[in-house]
C-alpha cells in the first residue's frame, strides 16, 4: 500500500507602480524697456567779421559811392573857398580910393600859393572787428509717457506652477493555485494467506 502526496505551491504575481509627482514652474519675468535720452544740439559757428574798409579807404581805395561823396565834398569846398576869395578881393578893391596898394596885395597874395603837406603812411583807422553766431541750443525730448519714470516702462509677468500627481498602483494577480494531490495506491503484490 502506497501514500503519495504532491503539492503544487500558489503562484501570486504583484506588480507595483509608485506614485510620481511632476512639478513644473515657469518662472516670473520682469521686463523692462527704456526709452533713451534723446537730447537736440543745435550749434551756430561763431564767426568774426573784420572790415577793413576804413583802413583801406584813408589809403584812397574806396568804394564808388564814398569816392564821389569825397570828390562831391572837395568840389563844394573849393567854391565856398573861391566865393570867399572873390569876396574878399572885392571887399579890397572896394578900397581902391584910399590910397593902398589893393593890386598888389591882390596880386602877391595869388602869387603865393600855400600848400598843406601831411604825410601818412600808416592807416590810423582800425578795421572794424564784430562778431556774429556762437549759439548752443539744447532741447531735450519729453521721454515720459503716462505712468512711466525716466522713461522705463515695464511688463510683469507671473510664474505659473503646474503639478501632475500619478498615484502608486499595485497589481496583484494569482498565475497558478496551490494544490494539494494526495494518492493512495494499493499493493502491486497480492498476497494471500
Amino acid at each position: 500500500m502506497g501514500l503519495s502526496i504532491r503539492t503544487t505551491p500558489a503562484e501570486i504575481e504583484i506588480k507595483t507602480i509608485p506614485a510620481r509627482f511632476d512639478a513644473h514652474t515657469t518662472y516670473a519675468k520682469l521686463e523692462l524697456k527704456q526709452k533713451p535720452p534723446l537730447i537736440h544740439i543745435k550749434t551756430e559757428q561763431a564767426m568774426v567779421l573784420i572790415d577793413q574798409y576804413p583802413c583801406f579807404a584813408e589809403e584812397g581805395l574806396k568804394n564808388n559811392a564814398d569816392f564821389m561823396k569825397e570828390q562831391a565834398q572837395k568840389g563844394h569846398k573849393s567854391i565856398i573857398s573861391y566865393t570867399g576869395k572873390v569876396a574878399r578881393n572885392g571887399d579890397e578893391m572896394a578900397k581902391i580910393g584910399h590910397k593902398a596898394n589893393i593890386m598888389i596885395n591882390i596880386a602877391k597874395n595869388e602869387a603865393i600859393t600855400k600848400h598843406e603837406f601831411g604825410l601818412g603812411y600808416v592807416p590810423k583807422s582800425r578795421p572794424r572787428i564784430s562778431s556774429t553766431g556762437g549759439t548752443l541750443e539744447l532741447k531735450a525730448e519729453f521721454i515720459n509717457n503716462v505712468g512711466e519714470i525716466n522713461g522705463v516702462s515695464g511688463r510683469y509677468i507671473p510664474g505659473k506652477i503646474r503639478h501632475d500627481y500619478s498615484p502608486p498602483k499595485v497589481d496583484i494577480r494569482v498565475v497558478s493555485y496551490g494544490s494539494i494531490d494526495i494518492k493512495y495506491s494499493p499493493n502491486d503484490v497480492d498476497t494471500y494467506i
